[in-house]
């Protein structure tokens, strides 16, 4: 239920629902008032006209038996009694039907005003009894009719109110109404939130794509501001690359001159020993100038993409392994095919596999496919890395503890390159210490997707 209020299409459908639900629950009851006013109007009327002819009725029958024929004459809401005096008791609150009555008595026999009919409501208490009533009539409305002689027509009328059970059409009708909101919320959202999964998938494969291809500015307006934003960010992090890689090229190049006066006074040093000492350390300098310039180079962006079959990068790195007398075993899948470029993975992998046989003496590699994404883990024997270490190790030109030292040789790039290509493909490469011994650098890919 988390997808409901975790991405833009389930709140889409959410507010749809909750609105459109509250329109068509506020639209049936303003239409069930109306139809409810429209029948308590009409029955009023009815029943002014009825009492009126009830009166003219009890009038033209002899005295003595008025009173049998008004009871013979109740049914309905309506019992009527005979009487000499009025048993309705004027004031209080009238309720809606009582003042329809009294209006319209008033209008259709302005005699009855004159003489002066009372009207009186009254409302039964749960617990009262009252035979042969049922539950919902407890509005009751109290009338007495002067007539001509000076008697009066009593008629008590029960106000029924119908039972607010909804009918099976009902029911059917707000079930239409309902899948159709919600159909109309999943088209709506799938509509809405097309160009957003096109514009994550495409910023997702930027650095995939030949000198960072721009993203396609289509869309709604919005994602065609937000692709336009997205790549002129790309542009000015291009430009920025560019210039810092000229920038430390000519810094490399300004510091050749000085470098190679230094090698000359170097030379006229008449200790031999401190002479091999300083000439070694401006050959690590000029190493470390090379090293942070190919680090820098944008070479490996410019390679094609292309499908890359990874086993066939690893079981390349295995036989040159092989060949220098170094242990290097793969296990996986016999072609596993990413998108990206070859020359660019292969750094990366050899950057790894070089670091486990460097600090470990043995490379393991293992290759698995995982929830539609290639894992793959490197393993070494060697003596690891300070858990609080292990990010930091991917720092340009920091390395791990003391045990890995200088003589093996690196300037601590190494797994800053793997880390760089890995990420410019998607993916990414973390470093965990194992259980017992060793180091295991653990790599993530995306799967490409099916052709």
């Amino acid at each position: 239920m988390s997808w409901l209020t975790d991405t833009i299409a389930g709140r889409t459908i959410i507010v749809l629902i909750a609105g459109l639900g509250s329109i068509l629950a506020i639209a049936q009851y303003i239409y069930q008032r109306g139809i409810e006013r429209e029948v308590t109007a009409l029955n009023a009327s009815v029943i002014v006209e009825r009492l009126i002819v009830l009166a003219d009725t009890i009038t033209a029958i002899e005295p003595g038996k008025r009173d049998d024929a008004a009871h013979r004459l109740s049914g309905g809401p309506l019992e009527l009694h005979w009487g000499p005096e009025p048993l309705a008791t004027a004031g209080g609150i009238l309720d809606d039907i009582a003042e329809r009555l009294r209006d319209g008595l008033t209008a259709r026999s302005p005699q009855l005003q004159e003489r002066g009919v009372v009207i009186g409501t009254t409302r039964m208490l749960e617990d009262e009894p009252h035979a042969g009533k049922s539950a919902d009539e407890r509005h009751i409305t109290l009338l007495s009719l002067p007539l001509n002689d000076g008697s009066w027509l009593n008629v008590t009328l029960a106000r029924v109110e119908a039972a607010r059970a909804a009918a099976p059409s009902a029911f059917l009708s707000a079930l239409v109404a309902a899948l159709g909101v919600v159909a109309v919320s999943v088209l709506m959202s799938h509509w809405l939130t097309t160009p957003l999964r096109g514009l994550a998938e495409g910023a997702r494969g930027l650095f995939v794509t030949p000198r960072n291809a721009p993203l396609p500015e289509a869309g709604t307006r919005e994602v065609r501001m937000l692709s336009r934003a997205i790549n002129e960010l790309q542009e000015r992090i291009r430009k920025l690359i560019d210039d810092r890689t000229e920038m430390l090229a000519a810094v490399s190049h300004d510091l050749r001159t000085p470098l190679t006066r230094l090698r000359l006074r170097i030379a006229a040093l008449p200790d031999a020993q401190s002479r091999q000492k300083a000439e070694a350390d401006l050959d690590e300098m000029e190493e470390m100038i090379a090293a942070t310039l190919s680090f820098l180079r944008d070479d490996l962006l410019k390679e094609k993409v292309e499908p890359v079959d990874i086993m066939a990068i690893l079981e390349t790195l295995e036989a040159d392994a092989t060949d220098a007398g170094e242990k290097v075993s793969i296990e996986g899948p016999r072609h596993v095919v990413v998108l990206g470029r070859h020359l660019a993975l292969k750094r990366a992998f050899g950057n790894l596999v070089q670091n486990a046989l460097k600090y470990g003496g043995a490379a393991r590699v293992r290759v698995s496919l995982e929830s539609g994404r290639i894992a793959i883990a490197v393993e070494d024997d060697g003596p690891g890395i300070p858990a609080n270490q292990l990010e930091q190790v991917f720092e340009p030109f920091v390395r791990g503890e003391p045990s890995r030292a200088r003589a093996t040789g690196g300037h601590g790039l190494s797994l800053t390159v793997a880390r760089t290509i890995l990420r410019s493909h998607g993916g990414d490469v973390s470093l965990q210490n194992r259980a017992t011994n060793g180091l295991v650098a653990r790599i993530d890919l995306p799967s490409p997707p099916p052709s």
